[in-house]
């Protein structure tokens, strides 16, 4: 089976293949000193790679997507019985 999810900006559903995890950097020069103090610039980036109904392959922020379904259960059904951290008190 499949984890189905949802893109959450245009509603469509894909098949979850994979996440990745990206982290950047860039420098620029800086006008009086060169690259003795460079103007950097960093971040990173959560992705997941899906696929649509006709196989092509898309990369989308995991922040803008949601789980729909996990081998054809919810999310909350896979999860029933387990003990969640705010029910331990």
């Amino acid at each position: 089976m499949a984890i189905i999810v949802k893109h959450n900006p245009s509603g469509k559903h894909y098949i979850l293949l994979g996440a990745g995890y990206g982290m950047w950097a860039s420098a620029r020069p800086n006008r009086l000193l060169g690259d003795l103090f460079a103007a950097d610039r960093n971040g990173q980036s959560r992705l997941l790679c899906l696929c649509d109904e006709q196989g092509g392959v898309e990369w989308a922020y995991a922040e803008r997507v949601s789980i729909v379904s996990v081998d054809g259960l919810s999310p909350s059904q896979v999860l029933a019985g387990f003990v969640q951290p705010e029910d331990a008190d």
